[in-house]
């Protein structure tokens, strides 16, 4: 096929564009990094830079060397992520399930309940005094019960369900089978792409999560914070908080190249996670995101 003078230029334009994007988001990135491995001396002397001067592993071996908060605020984040994602995969693949059925009573009036959700919030204050009146304060299910139920994913799980040739499961009920096996060993076993895109989302949100942590658990329960919650406080108040991880004073360490060592062991984990998942994001998202 011959290709006109105009759409080889906008190729030619959607390269350069996509490349100096890519450079926009690459370069911040790979300053932590070179951060992260650099010693105090190179960074106090050159600054931020994508050359490592004086290569070092110091601020690594902080990280690990000392114990108490900064590996339970990993352990925090693994059963907050873990855990708030099976809740909402099982509780909107529940909701999806019943509101794609035909034959659902009052099926509209649960439909508009749900978006009214995505259109209307009761804002922070009120969320404050949920958590508190229902004695949640300095616990994980602080921070995992309010994300357990996800309007916008369960809309998705819902288109993607409704895609699903309907025959699969009038056959199945002919057989005899329930909603429940219906659901689960034939909707959901079909229904990988859209989960494992939820998974991919709900699990990143979760992780980077520092505000719930921020809200609901004070510093006197700080053993209970997530790994984005102890990175921020890195970044706020770092002397206290060197020291109730092991480091004693402040004075002497690469502040800057701890700070950047954070971020980077609080990053990989979803890093790592991500090309797993990722094959499946745009296959979920097109069927999910899409209602015919």
């Amino acid at each position: 096929m011959i290709r006109s003078k105009g759409e080889k230029t906008f190729d030619a334009f959607n390269v350069v564009f996509m490349v100096i994007l890519a450079v926009i988001f690459v370069y911040p990135a790979l300053l932590i990094v070179c951060a992260s491995f650099t010693s105090a001396d190179a960074i106090t002397k050159y600054g931020y830079s994508v050359l490592i001067r004086e290569f070092s592993l110091s601020s690594y071996h902080f990280i690990f060397q000392t114990q108490g908060l900064f590996f339970t605020s990993l352990k925090n984040s693994v059963i907050i992520a873990a855990s708030g994602t099976a809740s909402v995969v099982v509780t909107g693949a529940l909701f999806a399930y019943a509101i794609s059925r035909k034959q659902l009573l009052f099926k509209k009036f649960f439909v508009m309940y749900l978006v009214i959700t995505l259109l209307f919030s009761g804002g922070t204050i009120s969320h404050y005094m949920n958590i508190d009146s229902l004695g949640l304060m300095n616990t994980r299910l602080a921070i995992i019960l309010p994300s357990a139920v996800n309007a916008w994913y369960i809309i998705l799980m819902r288109n993607f369900f409704e895609n699903i040739p309907a025959g699969l499961c009038e056959s199945a009920q002919l057989e005899g089978a329930g909603n429940a096996t219906i659901l689960f060993k034939i909707i959901i076993p079909l229904s990988f792409p859209i989960i494992a895109t939820i998974i991919l989302f709900s699990s990143v949100d979760l992780w980077n999560n520092w505000i719930g942590a921020q809200l609901f658990i004070d510093r006197a329960h700080e053993h209970l914070w997530p790994i984005q919650a102890l990175v921020r406080q890195l970044e706020t108040d770092f002397k206290s908080i060197v020291s109730s991880i092991g480091g004693g004073t402040s004075l002497g360490l690469n502040s800057e190249g701890i700070k950047a060592a954070a971020v980077v062991v609080s990053t990989l984990p979803i890093v790592i996670l991500y090309p797993f998942l990722q094959r499946f994001f745009i296959s979920g998202m097109l069927v999910g995101g899409v209602k015919e």
